[in-house]
């Protein structure tokens, strides 16, 4: 077995380890990005309810004044049948005129506000359309989340198994400039390639080139420091 191989084996465990705690960071966050456009549908149909409501509200309003001015204007017909002069009579008949012109007024206010109630039900609609593919697809989603969350833990608990008997192959000081690299440069051990560091791809001097290639030591890349080997 060659000086690198060990560190090689490592290194091959470590990168699988690292995927898939990256994996098992990114679950939440995705799981959270799910949530939230749920609750984005959920306020928009919030929303759209509300202004439909609003609307079914104002039609309500204008037909309640219509017909509130209407009942004053027949009182006022009553009354108006009791008068004993012209003058009275004209007058009560200025007044059901005027009550009569904001009756219409208001009706015209209703039929106005009526024509946005077809609107505002389609958005309620599409909302709601909305929110309840939301919230399928998420069920769908996070169920599948949940079960690849629990496939990544399982598989790192096996590699941390495998990295610890990888790890009793390396040689111990090798180990301790492996594990010392490891946080701060990944890959750590890189392959020369034509005399260049496959890291920083940095050209190396012909005294590092030759201390590797005699494969017999550890030889660090005069730039990034990573472990070289060919």
């Amino acid at each position: 077995m060659s000086l690198m191989e060990p560190l090689l084996a490592l290194q091959d465990v470590d990168t699988q380890i690292y995927e898939l705690q990256k994996e098992l960071r990114d679950i939440p966050i995705r799981k959270q990005q799910e949530t939230a456009r749920l609750q984005d549908a959920q306020e928009r149909l919030s929303a759209a309810q509300a202004e439909l409501m609003a609307f079914q509200t104002r039609v309500a309003d204008f037909e309640l004044q219509a017909k509130a001015v209407r009942e004053h204007v027949t009182k006022l017909r009553q009354q108006q049948m009791s008068l004993k002069t012209n003058k009275e009579f004209r007058a009560m008949e200025t007044e059901i005129n005027t009550g009569l012109h904001e009756a219409e007024a208001l009706e015209g206010q209703q039929i106005n506000a009526m024509d946005a109630l077809p609107p505002a039900q389609a958005r309620v609609e599409a909302a709601r359309t909305r929110v309840d593919a939301e919230t399928s697809g998420m069920a769908q989603y996070v169920a599948e989340l949940d079960s690849r969350l629990a496939e990544v833990k399982t598989r790192l608990a096996k590699l941390e198994q495998d990295r610890a008997e990888a790890a009793t192959r390396v040689q111990p000081p090798h180990l301790r400039r492996y594990e010392r690299l490891r946080g701060a440069r990944r890959p750590t051990v890189v392959p020369l390639k034509d005399g260049i560091c496959s890291g920083c791809h940095l050209q190396q001097t012909a005294a590092t080139r030759h201390l590797v290639q005699r494969k017999n030591t550890l030889v660090n890349c005069e730039s990034c420091g990573r472990l070289l080997y060919v």
